[in-house]
């Protein structure tokens, strides 16, 4: 068709196998004492035993002496070594794209895309072993008895296996109506289009049973007790997954006169299945942008030094629908649970159910967002670089609320209720030089603040709370003012000295001596969620980077850094501990209160579970993420062929005053949920 259609398509396929490791192997490396052996020379993994009457941490005394636990922790070795999990994926990917060039100026593109994932785990637990391990006195015969006095527990099954498969697919069709013409210094560019997305098309099954064969090969649900004295049950469970489909329609249209001034309009119009419970799936998102360079101008030709110069300005709206499907939920359970009742003389268990969680009337999450910016290049373009400001408001923030507990729900639930402010600015500056034929260099920084702030929230959700530490502590709470989900606790306020100190003023609780005293913020007597205040963000306000590369000859050399600035990290690794026998960091104990006048600044061995900005600490940091050095040869066996030999290190440096887990660390843990 005289070059007018044309195609293009792509498949990929990804297999990968791994073998995880238990992340709580970390924490019982951190955590574990180290005067806990790996192992005992019976052959047994060490276990934190302590004679209490020596003070050694063992598990062997004098009849008489008293044998205790050091603490609760585990031997990380051992849980690593005993971690039998094998997980298995299967990622196939493809694209398919035409082209129709209707006229020189018209063309018309379809394209297809679809992603198809499979999954398969196994994880194996050898029960017995486990046992054994727990206590290097135990023995067979002692695990057999246990196991004859109980058939029906799985604690005394030789072994467990599961199986997981889970399998998913999304797909993703576009098409679009291109419009592309000059009119002597006009240049007008149009596009129509629509897409159809559906994702989430999914299932899942896990299996599990006890008592399967010893060899590897033999590790399936079928083969499940084995064993002639075991009849445990197995146990399968399956899951469909509610597709999520979203449909779009927009149109953009571009007008540029002489490469001088810039107009840009466009519209979508969006529609989500997640809003299912009210039929409220479409929302239209509006934008707009101009610009100016000035640098084309003729009053401009003289600035021999200004290669480049451009102002632009924009304000449009952009829409979130990213929840989960906004139905009301039904909440039963297959086994003993508050959802089911016991009637009559033989109990018989009945199945009922409880309503969960209610579908509010949400819709899609707007952003209203105006900007300016500057982009620029001077002297000769060694110079560049831009600056942007902007101001996003988000004016029906969606929220995961948590019910009251005088609420007839059970669970959380998503509601309009806050609008969150973002402003700001970026702005990136790069330096260039080529110096000579043999030798160029470039270095470029970049620099982002942002402040967040809630301008408003529905009186019913004002105050809530998040940044649960698990013990009954919060730590956040969202309030008109203040950064979404700001750090909320007690301000600490120095360490009891004596008990007549504490005796004579306001406090919390039960403290001791040594604990950390709390602030009376509002001067009454007593400490309560009254006197807890505003501590910032863990969102950062700033955010940097470097970057760095020369060149000589074949030589290349290259630096790249960032950092971020302005939030605060809760290092709850130096809170308090349920067992007195766990490692802690040489400085807290250095710094640790020891008697009255010792310090007033940290509290010490024995210390209380309150949340307070003791325990808050900038989450300010640089790090220099990679530092390549590398070597090129030319022309080996043509004159166009070309070999690279490089070395290159990832992450080796960080610069911090945080004392807890290396940031990038939490950064893959997440903060605190809000």
């Amino acid at each position: 068709m005289d070059g007018r259609l044309k195609f293009d398509q792509n498949v990929n396929l990804t297999l990968t196998k791994n073998t995880p490791k238990p992340l709580n192997a970390f924490n019982a490396a951190y955590r574990q004492s180290p005067l806990v052996p790996v192992m005992y020379a019976n052959g047994r993994y060490g276990v934190p035993f302590v004679n209490k009457t020596t003070g050694f941490v063992t598990y062997e005394g004098q009849p008489g002496d008293n044998i205790g636990s050091l603490n609760s922790i585990g031997n990380p070795v051992y849980e690593v070594l005993r971690n039998n999990n094998l997980q298995n994926t299967t990622t196939l990917q493809g694209s398919f794209e035409g082209e129709f060039k209707i006229v020189d100026y018209l063309k018309f593109n379809s394209r297809f895309g679809a992603t198809k994932f499979w999954y398969n785990g196994r994880t194996f637990n050898n029960i017995k072993h486990g046992w054994l391990n727990a206590d290097p006195t135990r023995t067979e015969s002692e695990f057999e008895t246990l196991r004859t006095n109980n058939p029906t527990s799985t604690s005394y099954a030789y072994n467990s296996l599961n199986i997981s498969q889970n399998e998913s697919f999304r797909w993703v069709w576009e098409n679009f109506l291109t419009f592309q013409k000059s009119f002597d210094r006009h240049h007008v560019e149009a596009i129509l289009g629509m897409s159809r997305e559906k994702f989430d098309i999914a299932s899942s099954m896990s299996a599990s049973a006890y008592d399967v064969p010893e060899k590897e090969q033999y590790w399936n649900i079928d083969l499940a007790n084995s064993s002639g004295s075991s009849a445990y049950p197995k146990t399968v469970n399956q899951t469909s997954y509610t597709p999520i489909a979203l449909a779009s329609y927009f149109g953009r249209i571009q007008y540029n006169y002489d490469n001088r001034y810039y107009l840009t309009a466009t519209v979508r119009r969006d529609g989500s299945s997640v809003f299912k419970a009210n039929e409220n799936y479409w929302g239209t998102f509006p934008s707009f942008g101009a610009g100016w360079t000035i640098s084309n101008e003729e009053f401009m030709q003289e600035a021999s030094w200004i290669n480049f110069l451009k102002v632009r300005a924009n304000w449009g709206e952009l829409g979130n629908q990213q929840i989960p499907l906004n139905v009301s939920q039904i909440l039963t359970s297959p086994g003993s649970s508050n959802y089911n009742y016991v009637f009559g003389p033989e109990q018989t268990l009945v199945f009922g159910a409880a309503f969960g969680t209610p579908a509010v009337d949400l819709t899609w999450e707007k952003t209203r967002e105006a900007g300016v910016g500057l982009d620029f290049g001077f002297l000769n373009n060694n110079l560049s670089g831009s600056i942007d400001y902007y101001h996003k408001l988000n004016t029906n923030t969606i929220l995961d609320v948590t019910p009251t507990l005088n609420s007839s729900y059970a669970r959380n639930f998503y509601a309009h209720g806050a609008k969150v402010l973002n402003q700001g600015f970026e702005a990136i500056l790069t330096w260039s030089k080529t110096l000579s034929e043999d030798f160029n260099y470039s270095f470029g920084v970049n620099y982002a603040y942002n402040s967040n702030k809630v301008k408003e929230v529905t009186p019913a959700y004002d105050g809530a709370t998040g940044g649960s530490l698990a013990n009954g502590q919060i730590t956040k709470q969202l309030r008109v003012g203040q950064p979404i989900y700001a750090w909320w606790m007690w301000e600490a306020d120095g360490v009891w000295q004596t008990a007549e100190e504490i005796a004579n003023n306001p406090r919390y609780g039960s403290p001791i001596p040594g604990h950390l005293r709390y602030k009376d913020q509002n001067e009454d007597g007593v400490i309560d969620n009254r006197d807890k205040v505003f501590f910032g963000s863990y969102i950062p306000s700033s955010t940097y980077g470097i970057n760095l590369a020369v060149n000589y000859k074949k030589v290349d050399f290259a630096v790249y850094g960032y950092g971020v600035a302005g939030n605060k990290v809760y290092n709850a690794l130096k809170g308090t501990r349920i067992d007195g026998g766990e490692n802690i960091t040489a400085e807290t104990f250095k710094q640790r209160w020891t008697g009255p006048g010792s310090t007033n600044v940290h509290p010490g061995a024995a210390r209380d579970s309150y949340a307070s900005s003791y325990y808050l600490e900038s989450g300010s940091y640089f790090r220099i993420n990679n530092i390549t050095l590398g070597y090129t040869f030319s022309r080996l066996y043509s004159n166009t062929s070309k070999l690279r030999l490089y070395v290159t290190a990832q992450n080796p440096f960080i610069f911090t005053k945080y004392s807890g887990f290396s940031l990038k660390y939490r950064e893959c843990r997440k903060q605190l949920q809000a």
